[in-house]
């Protein structure tokens, strides 16, 4: 027959018992959930592939080496801090994007390359926003204009800002450029080049490694102007 004592005994074996397989499910539990987080795919902004990546809370960031493609769409809204786009398929970000603009946003006039105030962008306009590393996953989610490009003529390819790897002369005179994306352009021995915002005379010779420029082109990337940014 079973005394007393031994069944306190036995009860407080059970008791560990229990407390212990309640700890260990925990610890499993906490460490599932902890892979889950850290394997949580983030959408890259600039490509539209989903990529295991620790780029913060709420914030999807691509990566920063690579030169970004732009995003384009009609303006749904805009003003002086935002635009609001909506980007059709075929784009790096589909859907409705906000471009917030900053201090440091250029704006600019897709026919000629020079400065665009804010208020002049109107709705239902194609724009092409070069957008930052970062996009909010909010919805619709934000992001930072680094080079908003608008008043593109109807019956013209957009220009492309772009930053320069390298430019080559070649043997007949003319010049092959190199983006950061890999893309290349020929470049005749007349393609006009033109400084932004200063007077300063500018030549073919003066595009170097990390040189930023906006590049009008045709379908076969044929040069036609260059506008070269200051450092």
């Amino acid at each position: 027959m079973i005394t007393d004592k031994e069944i306190e005994i036995m009860s407080r074996k059970t008791n560990k018992t229990i407390t212990a397989v309640g700890m260990a499910a925990l610890m499993t539990a906490a460490g599932v959930l902890t892979a889950m987080a850290a394997q949580s795919p983030t959408i890259i902004a600039g490509n539209g592939m989903s990529q295991i990546e620790a780029a913060g809370p709420g914030v999807q960031s691509p990566d920063a080496e690579q030169e970004q493609a732009p995003i384009w769409g009609s303006i749904i809204s805009a003003d002086n801090g935002s635009i609001d786009m909506d980007c059709p398929s075929g784009n790096v970000y589909e859907g409705e994007v906000i471009v917030n603009i900053s201090g440091d946003t250029l704006i600019l006039n897709g026919e000629n390359g020079y400065p665009l105030e804010a208020e002049k962008l109107q709705a239902g306009e194609t724009v092409y926003a070069y957008i930052g590393p970062a996009m909010t996953m909010s919805l619709p989610p934000q992001t930072t204009g680094e080079v908003i490009i608008g008043k593109i003529p109807a019956d013209q390819k957009a220009p492309e800002y772009i930053t320069a790897v390298s430019m080559t002369a070649n043997a007949d005179g003319s010049w092959t450029l190199v983006s950061a994306a890999g893309k290349e352009y020929a470049v005749s021995a007349d393609c006009r080049i033109m400084p932004y915002l200063t007077r300063q005379i500018v030549s073919l010779e003066d595009v170097e490694q990390g040189s930023n420029l906006l590049v009008w082109s045709d379908d076969q990337n044929q040069a036609q102007k260059l506008v070269l940014f200051a450092k």
